[in-house]
């Protein structure tokens, strides 16, 4: 994250590459912000297990080789929020700005 974010003070030759740079940190910024919560949330005994809100609120990504997706029938990939599952679609953003991540 460190040498991501010294990447933003450097001439990066394009808006393209600048945007693709400054996405990275937002995303990894927010990842280790949930983590670190997580972390907390553990360490002062508010979350139990996986069936605490806390936990269940987070997008969780699962493998589940039993299912099936429309790209193989190998496995599918499993998006889990709270009590809804439904198959990672590979969706493809781009390089866009991003203010905040919900």
């Amino acid at each position: 994250l460190s040498e991501m974010s010294s990447w933003c003070l450097q001439d990066l030759d394009t808006k393209v590459n600048r945007k693709k740079i400054e996405t990275l940190v937002t995303v990894h910024v927010h990842q280790r912000d949930i983590a670190q919560e997580l972390y907390q949330l553990v360490r002062s005994k508010k979350v139990h297990d996986a069936n605490d809100f806390d936990w269940l609120k987070q997008a969780r990504f699962y493998w589940r080789p039993s299912s099936v997706d429309d790209v193989s029938n190998d496995g599918a990939t499993v998006v889990s929020i709270t009590d809804v599952d439904f198959n990672y679609q590979y969706e493809y953003l781009g390089a866009k700005e991003r203010l905040v991540i919900t």
